[in-house]
């Protein structure tokens, strides 16, 4: 089983520089097309030990197809084939790229849609998306954000509907950064302070985490929000 790295992808962008910023490490989007399958290419061992866990023939289709978009996205940012595009994991879990050699990776994926980015080794860099929905946003914040943050999110100007951006800005910005440590969650989301003034709006800037600099890129899309990072130094 497995997909043909040539099927059409569509909606390939840069979210970064199509929110108008730049200075960031290579970054692409794509969507796996709904109900798109097409066969002969072989997953990886470790990739189809994780499609055989999922229960959710939508879930299962959409991984698949992430699968394949990473490949595409690879190849279009770093060079060579899609089908050369070679990836493992990091003791913690993390993916990194094998082939082709010399880059840092970061992914993400959201129901259908992936996320790439790629700097050169040895850089330390995140990237997360969240496809907006409405929710209540309380619970999660008290579970991901300090004490002292969550009281100034919930005190800050604005009804709980208006500020549900800012909290979709905040949970890719603390994924981001926990992405980059090679850690993700466990390094701990409450450790990652993001300023009530940084989730205004998308943009560009610096925060700090885990006693280092961070430069940081957020972007909406019509239905998402799209957060990167990379440590200085």
């Amino acid at each position: 089983m497995g997909h043909d790295l040539n099927a059409p992808i569509i909606h390939v962008t840069d979210p970064i520089a199509g929110a108008g910023l730049s200075g960031h490490p290579l970054c692409r989007m794509a969507t796996w097309p709904p109900g798109a399958s097409c066969t002969d290419v072989a997953f990886t061992p470790l990739e189809a030990e994780r499609l055989g866990r999922m229960k959710s023939p939508r879930r299962k289709a959409e991984m698949e197809g992430s699968f394949v978009l990473r490949r595409r996205l690879i190849a279009a940012m770093a060079g060579g084939a899609p089908e050369e595009a070679r990836m493992s994991s990091a003791e913690g879990g993390a993916p990194v790229l094998v082939q082709p050699s010399g880059w840092a990776m970061s992914l993400a994926n959201k129901d259908a849609c992936t996320v790439v980015a790629l700097a050169a080794a040895p850089a330390q860099i995140g990237v997360d998306i969240e496809i907006v929905r409405e929710m209540d946003w309380r619970p999660a914040l008290s579970m991901m954000s300090s004490d002292a943050e969550r009281a100034q999110f919930e005190s800050a100007p604005g009804a709980p509907a208006s500020k549900l951006r800012a909290f979709y800005r905040m949970w890719t910005l603390k994924e981001a950064v926990l992405k980059s440590t090679g850690c993700g969650l466990r390094a701990g989301p409450k450790a990652v302070e993001i300023p009530w003034a940084l989730l205004l709006s998308p943009g560009a800037g610096m925060l700090r985490a885990f006693g280092g600099p961070y430069d940081f890129w957020t972007a909406d899309t019509s239905d998402a929000v799209v957060s990167l990072v990379q440590k200085r130094g």
